[in-house]
Parts: structure tokens; sequence; C-alpha cells
């Protein structure tokens, strides 16, 4: 006989597990556990062994990215362009 298949349950009103939030906002579940870990982004509450993403909050997080201003200490980080060289040395005339 077959097993039934594990259907998770809802998550509570308000809140999207993780698949569903990272699909929200367009990251990886991957990405999505990082931000958690690193303390960054949306931050999940623990349901559970389950992880729930509030829904405004995911929204909020969005909108910051949509309308993020570049961060004034991190526009000078590149190095400057080195010169440019030639491949091969030019031959010596005899």
């Amino acid at each position: 006989m077959p097993r039934p298949a594990k259907v998770p349950p809802p998550p509570p009103a308000g809140y999207l597990w993780t698949p569903e939030a990272a699909r929200r906002i367009g990251l990886s579940v991957k990405t999505l556990w990082n931000y958690a870990h690193l303390g960054k982004g949306p931050q999940p509450r623990r349901i559970g062994r389950k992880l729930a993403y509030k829904i405004s909050e995911l929204d909020e997080f969005l909108a910051n990215q949509l309308n993020a201003e570049p961060d004034p200490d991190r526009t000078h980080e590149s190095r400057p362009a080195e010169p440019r060289t030639t491949r091969r040395p030019a031959r010596a005339a005899a």
C-alpha cells in the first residue's frame, strides 16, 4: 500500500514558509537562508522545525532593494585601471 504524500501544514496567517518566501522576493532558498544566518534581509521566525517569514517584512525588503541608494562608502572600492601591455615583446632589430 503506498504511503500518503507528506504535505506541509499551512503557515500561520500572514507568514510564508521559506520556499514560498524565496520565490516571492526572487532569491534562492540558500540565499535566503544565508541572509538569515548573517542577520541580513528579512528575519525568519522559527515555528516548530521550520522557518516562516512575515509577508509584510518580505514586501518591505523587496521595496528597499528596488529603491536602494548607492552606498557612498562603497563607491570607490575598485582598483584603478592597470596600464595596457602588449602580449609579446617586440623583436629587436638585427
